[in-house]
């Protein structure tokens, strides 16, 4: 005999309904992330159905869709023709203005008639209607110099427009752009030197000279009657090894106060140098406390101003930053990027009560009076190496890898680290062109490669140089060495003006207190450089 029991429920438990519902959302979430991962291409907007098959009006739907389509059509052509119509009128509305400027005349002479007649009625006793009429009169004459000055800027545009062919409309608006946003920086740059008490001259350690403008230095000790502060600092130091940064520092500071500084962290992979007690925190607090030396050796009711100039992307935005994280203030106070022309305005940042900092944008100073094109071609090359150029301004990257190899093939070591950046075996070039051989090897390691597999030379050069500017392909400009002039009187000459700038730079290290840094005694200068340096 069968048990028949109570039918069991099929409600299910409230654990078991939420198990269902997290796994259901847990299998959504797997498919979105599934989906984002799917290279193949899906429109976001949803496609048209369509008309259902089954829906009853679906043919008077789509004939009135045809209708609406053919309609659009019919309209096209019609303004095209009525636009063609109206380009051949053009030539005959011509041909019958040539008469018109006669009858302008004539219609001119005999308004110049009825104005002199005008003039004689004036009554002379009558001081308004002369006012009047002489207004009339000027007003005239305005507009006629305005309509011959409009025609003469006109020809002289149809003339510059014959004369330069080949030239584009958008390459002449962007050099007039270009040219405009030099002459707002140099007025900022100027504005900064004026109002400025104390200039950092930020500078590149891997090319202290190729960063540094010697109209900048005259400007600066020209501002003011000579009361200004000019300090060099060389940044990226972690960039060279110690003996370049000694002797780069024993260059330098024979013609001004020089303090290294490393304003921020290298690069995800940059090849950099340990110096030991130069690191971010320690320079950074010796350039503040000289600041603040000099604050408080000149007693002035009000705060020093301290500009910030330089090349682009030499370091002059992370400067500020570096000091004002010193002071527990925010590290992003200048916004900054690896990419030059990041600053474009003026910035004024506010460290306390006695010292505040200015910020500018980057201005690059003509180095050479020479015009040629290939003077032109080299001194973009070099730009591009300081990394003073953006990335999307380089129209041509290969002439700044041929420089790089050219200044790396100089020493083994540092060609062969290079090699080393890329994996790539010696170099055998074919042809006389070394550089095209090296960005073919470089375009295939690193996958820089066009349609049927053709290495994309610019694709590569531009991976290269985006290494060179992140520190990751090692290389520097050496200090220059010091050579004795001979005892003649040009040298005796020479002495003494090396002398009077040697004293200069001894009183301001003595103002900004940089004996310990400096490297002689009481901050006279005159101590060996190489004492303090040497512990690098």
């Amino acid at each position: 005999m069968v048990k028949i029991g109570k039918p069991k429920s099929k409600r299910t438990p409230v654990r078991l309904r939420h198990k269902i519902e997290k796994a259901s959302a847990a299998k959504q979430r797997k498919d979105r992330k599934a989906a984002k991962k799917n290279p193949e291409w899906r429109s976001r907007l949803k496609k048209d159905p369509g008309i259902p098959n089954l829906f009853p009006y679906k043919d008077r739907l789509l004939g009135e869709i045809e209708d609406k389509k053919r309609a659009r059509q019919e309209e096209a052509i019609r303004l095209k023709e009525e636009a063609k119509a109206r380009r051949q009128l053009l030539p005959a509305q011509e041909s019958c203005d040539v008469d018109a400027p006669e009858e302008s005349k004539a219609g001119k002479d005999d308004d110049l008639v009825d104005d002199e007649m005008e003039e004689d009625d004036i009554d002379e006793s009558n001081p308004m209607a002369a006012l009047l009429a002489s207004a009339k009169s000027r007003a005239a004459e305005y507009e006629a110099n305005g309509a011959d000055s409009t025609d003469e800027m006109d020809e002289d545009g149809r003339e510059g427009a014959g004369s330069s062919t080949h030239e584009d409309p958008e390459l002449r608006t962007g050099a007039v752009r270009k040219d405009s946003s030099r002459k707002a920086f140099d007025k900022i740059f100027k504005q900064v030197v004026e109002s400025a008490d104390v200039v950092l001259y930020v500078l590149d350690a891997r090319d202290p000279e190729g960063t540094r403008s010697k109209e900048v230095e005259r400007m600066v000790m020209a501002s003011d009657g000579g009361e200004k502060r000019l300090i060099l600092i060389l940044n990226k130091i972690d960039l060279v090894p110690p003996a370049v940064l000694k002797g780069w520092l024993v260059h330098l500071r024979r013609c001004f106060p020089t303090i290294p500084l490393r304003a921020s962290n290298p690069a995800p992979n940059a090849q950099t140098f340990n110096h030991r007690e130069l690191t971010v925190q320690g320079t950074s607090t010796t350039l503040l406390k000289a600041l603040k030396a000099y604050s408080s050796s000149k007693q002035l009711k009000r705060a020093i101003s301290v500009g910030v100039v330089g090349y682009p992307n030499v370091g002059k935005s992370s400067v500020i930053n570096v000091l004002t994280s010193r002071l527990g203030g925010s590290a992003i106070a200048c916004p900054v990027g690896a990419e030059a022309g990041v600053t474009t305005s003026l910035r004024e940042v506010k460290l306390d009560s006695k010292l505040k900092l200015l910020d500018s944008p980057g201005i690059v100073f003509p180095s050479s009076s020479d015009s040629t094109r290939a003077s032109r071609i080299d001194e973009r090359a070099r730009l591009i190496l300081l990394n003073a150029v953006p990335p999307k301004q380089i129209e041509d990257p290969l002439p700044a890898v041929s420089l790089l190899l050219r200044r790396l093939s100089a020493s083994k070591e540092l060609f062969a680290k290079l090699l080393n950046v890329y994996g790539l075996p010696p170099l055998l070039s074919s042809n006389d062109d070394p550089t095209t051989d090296f960005l073919i090897q470089v375009a295939r390691k690193r996958g820089r490669l066009s349609k049927g597999g053709i290495p994309n030379t610019i694709s590569a050069a531009t991976t290269v140089i985006t290494d060179w500017r992140d520190g990751r392909i090692q290389g520097w400009i050496d200090p220059p060495k010091l050579q004795l002039a001979p005892p003649t009187e040009t040298g005796a000459a020479a002495q003494g003006l090396a002398g009077d700038q040697k004293e200069i730079v001894a009183e301001w290290a003595k103002e900004f207190r940089l004996e310990g840094l400096w490297g002689g005694r009481e901050g006279d200068g005159s101590g060996n450089d190489e004492m303090e340096i040497d512990r690098l």
